[in-house]
């Protein structure tokens, strides 16, 4: 079976030199994750309550919670747990999304608001309590997530944001621009405010830690299985493998940024965008207590956003907008490097040695999507680069969705499938918005 770092290694350029002294090899999780786990592929005829297609974390999640309610599931990827976008983030577990709660309230009216609300800020309970429960050596660090402004204009928007997250007794704070940089390490911003109920994973080992999770409570996982078509049957559905037939009772699609079209038109409510990440080695003991020595991660409020934090063992994490591939080359890659020394000049005798990229599964209402597809199948995806916490509780949302009974979970609304407009296009449309952005932000 193929493998995460395998298919990763095998596919990614070779190493390379830079004016920097850089020498990309892979990506940073799976040159540090737990080991994984072998899940053979399915072979033959099997039955199951719940199909799940996708052993990301919004799959798995939705596995536990429906074995937690004592319900059959099987969960099927087409190579391994972790191996899409869960394996590849940037780790931040972060809970909101794009709306400020004024917003939400507008948006969807004060009572269902204050129910999508409530969930957004146990999202990020979701995902330390199970890290907790089952013991996941995934590095979860509760340290809190800044949003950091990089010039002027940028403050009145997040001090607002601030203020209403504030109002609802969350546990906040404002940063003036002094503090900020003592906190982060560098004085490129002129203010933010920290979430103190976020933090970090280490993502790929969250994902096989949930899969380890559900096998210990008896799901049934298979990696190397990918579903090629579903057919409809008197009593559920028949999903088709390369070596097997499930028939279940119920389906949850579960494949986020890499959904497929397995379902018709799914695949086209969401622009997959890839995201690129690069990282150091440990950084040498003055640089790592002088960079976040709190452990906090950070986003900035640029239009391309850049996201970054340190892992446990020290090593400098920074991610932004990527090219529209898995493996970004070797150019993309140092013009990362090169705005990271900008932003901090210490770092311009440290060697980046990791290089990766994942998709993340955007949509045009920037909110993730619960879909109702047919009786009896489910799918959730889009969660707008916010996926460790939102992916993590949808999981229950989903299990309470085919139980029948959602009084006791999250409430989250269902939405219309409507495809895209003139999808195909979405990446030269989305290459000429990065590249405006992009010019925005360097006059910003």
């Amino acid at each position: 079976m193929a493998t995460f770092d395998a298919v990763l290694r095998g596919a990614l350029p070779a190493p390379f030199a830079s004016r920097g002294g850089d020498s990309f090899d892979t990506s940073l999780w799976s040159a540090t994750a737990i080991a994984p786990q072998r899940y053979e592929p399915l072979r033959g005829d099997a039955h199951t309550q719940v199909a799940i297609v996708g052993a990301g974390y919004t799959g798995l999640a939705t596995a536990i919670a429906l074995a937690d309610a004592g319900i059959a599931a099987t969960v099927l990827d087409a190579v391994e747990p972790g191996f899409g976008a869960s394996g590849r983030n940037g780790g931040q577990v972060i809970p909101l999304v794009k709306y400020d709660p004024d917003q939400m309230i507008a948006r969807y009216g004060q009572a269902l608001a204050e129910g999508i609300l409530q969930m957004l800020e146990a999202s990020s309970d979701s995902v330390f309590a199970l890290t907790e429960r089952f013991d996941i050596a995934c590095e979860a660090t509760r340290a809190g997530w800044i949003q950091a402004a990089h010039n002027e204009a940028a403050v009145p928007g997040i001090r607002g944001r601030y203020e209403q997250w504030q109002a609802r007794g969350a546990n906040v704070a404002w940063l003036d621009a002094a503090q900020l940089a003592k906190t982060i390490g560098t004085d490129r911003y002129v203010g933010g405010w920290i979430h103190r109920g976020a933090g970090t994973v280490q993502p790929l080992s969250y994902a096989r830690g949930l899969a380890q999770a559900a096998v210990s409570l008896g799901v049934a996982v298979h990696g190397a299985s990918l579903v090629t078509r579903m057919t409809r049957e008197a009593d559920g559905w028949t999903l088709h493998t390369a070596q097997g037939r499930l028939r279940a009772d119920q389906v949850v699609l579960a494949g986020n940024g890499y959904t497929t079209d397995l379902w018709p038109g799914l695949a086209q409510t969401i622009v997959p965008l890839y995201s690129m990440q690069i990282a150091t080695g440990p950084l040498p003991a003055a640089l790592n207590d002088e960079i976040l020595p709190g452990m906090q991660c950070v986003s900035e409020t640029r239009r391309v956003v850049r996201y970054f934090r340190k892992d446990r063992a020290g090593r400098f994490v920074i991610g932004s907008r990527g090219p529209f591939t898995p493996q970004p080359g070797a150019a993309a890659g140092q013009a990362l490097v090169d705005s990271t020394r900008k932003l901090y000049p210490q770092l311009k005798d440290v060697p980046f040695e990791y290089r990766w990229a994942g998709r993340v599964a955007v949509t045009p209402d920037a909110m993730p999507h619960l879909h109702r597809l047919a009786p009896g199948v489910w799918a959730a995806l889009g969660c707008n680069g916010r996926g460790v916490a939102m992916s993590t509780l949808m999981g229950r949302v989903l299990a309470a969705a085919c139980t029948g009974d959602r009084s006791h979970a999250p409430q989250y609304p269902d939405s219309d499938l409507t495809r895209i407009p003139f999808h195909a296009l979405h990446r030269l449309g989305v290459a000429a918005a990065v590249t405006w952005f992009r010019l925005l932000d360097r006059f910003a």
